[in-house]
């Protein structure tokens, strides 16, 4: 019986969890006159690539937009994780006085919980008077700057329970405080910097509203891009159906990999011996 709850249980997370994707990736192949059917038809009366004729189109820019959001996710993900492992190993090993490293620590957490709308003119601001708006450079340091304090408590967290006796050792061997971090911490730090990588690119990768703030045009990536499908003459369902998959896919999958290095690295330091 306790089985049978607990299969039910897990079906229905599953239903929960990819009813929508299903849904979204069906729609990608329905005819276009169907989504004005009502109630509206699960499953397409015969499969169509229209949809993703218009999305590939050679004369649009989709392949742009694709290498902007590929660009972007890299560096903005490179960027993050290298300053926030930084910044995690300083705040876990310096005490400053009258406990700033706390308060350093707690402003982290503050910037990483309150709402992204209201910097989004600020930012907007900034990098005009930069020359920075519509540049990948523009959007990558807005997704570094979003993602940077989620990068610096999960390592953070995990340092604080890396034994210290590991580096007091490096240092009586002749250490360096920079050869303790990159042969020492490094390499015990390696499941949570990946987790925190691979978590970095999905935030960076799914973000929408700093990237529609600083790149409307020549920058833009591909969830701003699937916004364009909403116009003054309707919305295309089709085609943003078929961009949806586009874009939900290659998380998934990239998730699907990486689930290992994932559960490995948001578990360490769960359970103490």
């Amino acid at each position: 019986m306790r089985g049978a709850l607990r299969a039910a249980g897990i079906a229905l997370a599953l239903a929960v969890v990819l009813a929508p994707f299903l849904f979204l990736f069906l729609n990608g192949f329905k005819p276009s006159e169907e989504f004005a059917l009502r109630p509206p038809r699960l499953l397409p009366s015969h499969v169509t690539l229209e949809h993703y004729a218009v999305v590939f189109d050679p004369e649009g820019d989709t392949f742009r937009y694709l290498r902007n959001s590929l660009v972007v996710t890299g560096c903005a993900t490179a960027l993050a994780v290298t300053l926030g492992t930084a910044a995690a190993y300083g705040l876990n090993r310096l005490r400053l006085p009258f406990r700033l490293d706390l308060a350093i620590a707690f402003a982290f957490l503050v910037v990483r919980f309150y709402p992204k709308i209201t910097v989004a003119l600020p930012y907007f601001i900034l990098m005009r008077q930069l020359h920075l708006l519509d540049t990948q450079i523009a959007v990558i340091l807005a997704h570094a700057s979003l993602t940077l304090p989620f990068v610096v408590w999960l390592v953070l967290g995990f340092l604080q329970e890396l034994p210290k006796e590991l580096e007091e050792q490096a240092m009586i061997d002749g250490c360096s405080l920079w050869q303790r971090f990159r042969l020492v911490v490094l390499p015990l730090s390696g499941p949570v910097i990946v987790t925190a990588a691979v978590l970095t690119a999905i935030l960076s990768w799914n973000e929408f509203l700093m990237a529609s703030a600083v790149a409307p045009n020549v920058a833009k990536t591909l969830p701003v891009r699937i916004a364009s499908f909403i116009t003054d003459k309707g919305i295309q369902w089709g085609p943003m159906s078929a961009m949806g998959t586009v874009i939900v896919a290659p998380v998934m999958l990239f998730a699907l990999v990486m689930q290992r290095w994932l559960v490995r690295g948001l578990t360490m330091g769960a359970v103490k011996e």
